[in-house]
């Protein structure tokens, strides 16, 4: 658990610091950016020329408003309408009035009040002040008068375009509101900062959490990697680890399994040759030890039966029956003599490329058709010309080359005592003839040939075990021929088993790794196996 949580913390801030850097660097490239886009749009320049408008725009208002109230103290300054409003003629006051309204374009109406308020005289332009498009500016002026007359006062009501202050007045809100911004410049920018650095918090999290998730189905892979190698260690090879996913930890676990069930089988192989050496090793004892006495006794009994020249037809009967059960056994004798000599000198499986469907189309094809060298090899294993004759082989090669790693002489070996196996079987059997058929394919990295025939087949409680020495189903023999054939199986860095044949006999399946290495992979396996090379007895078996 403590590998599993340092794992998972690793990777959990190898991925946070991988999102961290480019996430600062780019909250530093926005807070410059932020900056650089107010430094452009903030100029001074811009709010002093805003300004300076804005300056035109209240010079030119307030020239407008001092020459109206420059107009209404000069008509009311005038002597003329001092004198008319001295004289108390309220027409001749009102012409007046109506000269100065023609003389002053800008104004709307002219009126004299008294010190009530009470309108003595108005004069207008002929229409009222229209508000959506003038803006009226009402300016009262006094009447000057001589002698301590009574007072009297203008009012005077001008118009001007409107358009000019509301063009004022917006440029006053934009000038304000332009400020206001410009003063708020420092406060936007840390708000912006705050905000995208906000974002890339909330950014941070989520990877952090994506890379809590990440890491703890990468950790607990690992783990059970790492568990599984601590088992292997320890000598458990029966162990597997899941292959989930598509990535390279599943590839690592796929080669995991692989290697797990390569060392196993290689594990098997060397263990199952060991026993064999010390198989072999017995053997060749056992063959000393019986042929040593083979020869006295057998010429003990031939001179017993010569020197007896008596007349006694019963002893005579028993001496030459003696003569002849000793001379069997002595033979059969001398025959398990030389098989267990021959299994003792079992030769080392030399492996050189090589084609397995050409080879098992050649073989098949000299042993159907009896050819010289299929005749020595049958001789060799036993087989006699009757027995030849007694039975069937097919081939059934789906492939057209099939590459191996093979010693030729040891798979023929292994090819003619399996079929010398099927065709015993049937003759134990009292079946007058056997049917062979040998097929080859393709099984991932490995050639498979089946070897079926149509005889008794093989129990299944001894389908483990009739690969042993001595281990044997047949009236005759030593049950050595499967134990040599398994064994040179293995030496091919293959894999042999009894099963049963759509023939309603027996199934002998041999799995041969393909070639894939080249040379190089042949003399790997020799490696492989070479330190079982002292234990099989070959070298120190002498020839009996």
């Amino acid at each position: 658990m403590a590998a599993r949580a340092r794992i998972r913390r690793r990777l959990t801030l190898a991925i946070v610091l991988t999102a961290l850097v480019p996430m600062l660097v780019a909250l530093v490239l926005a807070r410059a950016m932020v900056r650089q886009t107010a430094a452009r749009f903030f100029v001074p320049e811009i709010g002093a020329h805003l300004d300076q408008a804005l300056g035109v725009y209240q010079d030119l208002a307030h020239a407008v408003k001092a020459a109206m109230r420059s107009s209404a103290t000069a008509i009311a300054a005038r002597e003329t309408l001092a004198r008319a409003l001295r004289s108390k003629d309220g027409s001749r006051l009102e012409g007046e009035l109506e000269r100065a309204v023609r003389d002053n374009p800008g104004v709307v109406s002219l009126s004299v009040t008294d010190e009530s308020g009470r309108v003595l005289a108005e004069a207008t332009r002929g229409r009222p002040l229209d508000p959506g498009e003038e803006h009226g500016l009402e300016v009262v002026r006094l009447i000057a008068q001589d002698g301590g007359a009574p007072m009297a006062q203008l009012v005077a009501l001008y118009a001007t375009d409107r358009a000019r202050f509301e063009e004022l007045e917006s440029m006053s809100r934009f000038v304000d509101t332009y400020r206001q911004v410009e003063r708020r410049r420092s406060t936007d920018e840390i708000s912006y900062l705050y905000a995208f650095a906000l974002l890339l918090g909330i950014t941070i999290v989520a990877a952090a959490g994506v890379a809590v998730v990440f890491a703890q189905s990468v950790s607990s892979r690992i783990v059970e990697l790492a568990a599984a190698t601590r088992r292997v260690g320890e000598g458990d090879l029966s162990i597997s680890v899941p292959e989930r996913g598509r990535d390279e930890i599943t590839e690592l676990a796929r080669a995991f399994n692989r290697m797990v069930q390569e060392v196993q089988a290689s594990r098997a192989r060397i263990e199952y040759l060991q026993r064999i050496g010390a198989w072999q090793e017995m053997a060749r004892r056992l063959a000393h030890e019986i042929k040593n006495p083979l020869t006295p006794i057998q010429l003990a009994v031939q001179e017993l039966h010569s020197r007896y020249h008596g007349d006694d037809p019963g002893f005579r009967r028993l001496v030459d029956s003696t003569l002849e059960i000793v001379e069997d056994e002595v033979h059969t004798l001398r025959r398990l003599v030389s098989e267990f000599s021959d299994f003792a000198r079992l030769p080392r499986a030399e492996l050189a490329p090589a084609d397995l469907a050409v080879f098992l189309r050649e073989q098949c094809d000299r042993i159907q058709h009896t050819g010289e060298g299929a005749e020595s090899g049958l001789e060799q294993r036993g087989l006699a010309r009757s027995d030849r004759a007694a039975f069937e082989l097919t081939a059934s090669l789906t492939v057209e080359s099939a590459p191996v790693n093979m010693d030729g002489e040891m798979l023929r070996r292994v090819l003619l005592n399996l079929i010398q196996n099927a065709t015993e079987a049937s003759r134990d059997s009292q079946r007058v003839s056997a049917k062979v058929q040998v097929h080859l394919h393709r099984d991932g990295d490995y050639w498979v040939v089946d070897v079926d025939d149509d005889g008794p087949g093989v129990d299944s409680a001894l389908r483990e075990k009739i690969f042993d020495p001595y281990v044997t189903t047949k009236h005759s023999g030593t049950g050595l021929g499967l134990a040599i054939v398994k064994k040179a199986v293995v030496e091919h860095g293959g894999s042999i088993e009894a099963g049963v044949s759509p023939l309603g006999g027996a199934r002998f399946r041999i799995r041969l790794p393909a070639l894939r290495a080249g040379p190089g992979k042949a003399r790997t396996r020799r490696a492989l196996f070479g330190s079982a090379r002292p234990l099989d007895g070959r070298e120190r078996a002498p020839r009996e």
